[in-house]
């Protein structure tokens, strides 16, 4: 089972992605320029990549920064960043780098699972793609944990 979502930058559409129900791994086709791989990289792992499937380069890359920590260690095409929690009652995510906000991502509809991502350093579409996916990955599992112990 999957789920269809259009990928919309500055307003326009850019691509789709393919999120399927049991895993993390996301088929993303962009209009024009091809197709990348978001998936989990082993089964028990906190490692994220977004992968040329063509070339099998990592295009992108995310890693839990520690056990009990929210906060994810980045690798995007202008380096590395760090995603974090925007605050306690917030369940946005800020991306930083040398202590200011490059981009922020955040939950746009309650129940619908759409996101949206800004930056106000001109990241790439890549690269913000990959923030909101890798959002998008948090936000799931979140929710499991939550059920599980509900």
């Amino acid at each position: 089972m999957s789920t269809d979502y259009v990928l919309k930058l500055d307003g326009s559409p850019h691509g789709s992605f393919r999120a399927r129900v049991f895993t993390e791994q996301i088929e993303v086709r962009l209009l024009g320029r091809g197709a990348l791989r978001f998936d989990k990289e082993t089964f028990w792992g906190n490692r994220l990549t977004l992968t040329d499937p063509l070339s099998g380069n990592v295009v992108a890359e995310a890693e839990r920064s520690g056990t009990f920590t929210s906060a994810w260690d980045l690798r995007v095409s202008t380096g590395p960043a760090r995603l974090v929690s925007a605050g306690v009652f917030n369940t946005g995510f800020l991306v930083e780098r040398g202590g200011r906000t490059i981009a922020e991502v955040k939950a746009t509809g309650v129940c619908n699972g759409s996101w949206h991502v800004r930056s106000a350093d001109g990241l790439a579409a890549t690269d913000l793609l990959f923030i909101g996916l890798t959002y998008a990955s948090i936000l799931r599992r979140n929710a499991a944990v939550v059920a599980a112990a509900g």
